[in-house]
């Protein structure tokens, strides 16, 4: 069990992770972005503000991250084109119980790790 959610008892899906590292701060930088999410179906009002953060969970417990950025991008006024989530992890121990979580998502949905530094 690897899930998502930004609601409670609403499961998302990632498209795709990136992951950085800050140029000053050398932390790592997590990206997830998603070209879909659910848990604006039934809301009138849905933005960067209404979430405060963003939910992992697995057999390990729950991760809560917060948002360095949120950015919407839209194909037109109603169409939603993806949604990046962004947060940053400031030490070792945070980075590798989002490490763990993100191998148990990518094995529950098929996915699959590519360095893109790398031909």
């Amino acid at each position: 069990m690897a899930t998502i959610e930004f609601i409670a008892g609403i499961e998302e899906e990632v498209s795709e992770i990136k992951l950085r590292r800050g140029r000053t701060s050398g932390n790592r930088i997590v990206v997830f972005i998603f070209t879909e999410v659910k848990a604006m179906g039934g809301l009138r009002s849905f933005s960067a503000g209404s979430m405060k953060c963003m939910r992992l969970v697995d057999e390990e417990g729950d991760i809560e991250v917060y948002p360095r950025g949120t950015e919407f991008f839209y194909k037109n006024d109603d169409d939603l084109a993806r949604l990046e989530f962004t947060f940053e992890l400031v030490n070792e121990e945070q980075w590798t119980r989002v490490q763990r979580f993100m191998e148990r998502y990518a094995e529950r949905n098929g996915m699959g790790y590519q360095d893109r530094g790398k031909s």
